[in-house]
């Protein structure tokens, strides 16, 4: 199957990561749709192959209602869920609300979007979803208790899930990545190292890609990446 014949859906779409791996994948010949909360820069993907979707995945029945919009038409060869929400903070500091924000969007909303997605899949045979995880999945790291927790949770989804989907030629991967130079850093969320040295938002779609055009006969598990100044 040529690129031109491969769809890739990809979530939180809109910016950071996951407007690069949209524009990444387009330039490779992929057929590409994004989904996102907010679309408004997804509009200048000046693409044939490119639709997106304004999609909030925290939402069940929305995702239930645009993923059946998307299949009736398309086939959807890959899945990266990429929506997430992060917040550094010392738990007694956050608040019950950016507590729920972060286990809905980050863990029950990839969950659902996955749901929602396989049946597709699965009748066509073939597929592969890709997690955007983090090395706060793998390991806790300070000021990120409940993130941790939802990236933690998508390695046992994934570990999991991979037993049902292995036998019908299916797999489910977790990409886990350091610190990513996005505006996710910012003043409420300020990194401690050296901003320069983080890793490209296309390193990530670098990564996914060679997952994606990897033989089916390979299974990925975590794909853990770090920035050079940062090896915990």
């Amino acid at each position: 199957m040529s690129n031109l014949d491969k769809t890739i859906l990809i979530t939180g779409a809109n910016g950071g990561v996951g407007f690069v791996m949209c524009r990444y994948f387009l330039c490779q010949g992929y057929n590409v749709i994004g989904v996102s909360r907010s679309t408004d820069k997804l509009q200048e993907l000046d693409f044939e192959r490119f639709s997106f979707y304004k999609l909030n995945i925290c939402r069940k029945d929305d995702i239930i209602q645009v993923v059946n919009e998307i299949t009736a038409t398309e086939t959807i060869d890959v899945l990266i869920n990429n929506a997430a929400v992060f917040e550094s903070k010392e738990l007694v500091e956050q608040s019950y609300e950016s507590m729920d924000t972060m286990i809905d969007t980050n863990l029950k909303g990839t969950i659902m979007m996955t749901k929602a997605i396989l049946p597709s899949m699965l009748s066509a045979g073939h597929g592969k979803i890709i997690n955007i995880s983090s090395v706060s999945g793998c390991h806790g790291i300070e000021n990120q208790a409940v993130y941790s927790a939802t990236k933690h949770a998508l390695a046992g989804f994934a570990e999991s899930l991979n037993y049902e989907l292995i036998p019908k030629g299916l797999q489910i991967v977790n990409i886990c990545p350091g610190g990513i130079d996005t505006e996710l850093w910012n003043q409420n969320n300020p990194y401690n190292g050296d901003k320069s040295r983080l890793l490209d938002p296309e390193d990530i779609a670098e990564m996914a890609c060679h997952v994606v055009q990897s033989p089916d006969r390979i299974i990925f598990k975590n794909l853990i990446m770090f920035p050079s100044n940062e090896m915990h």
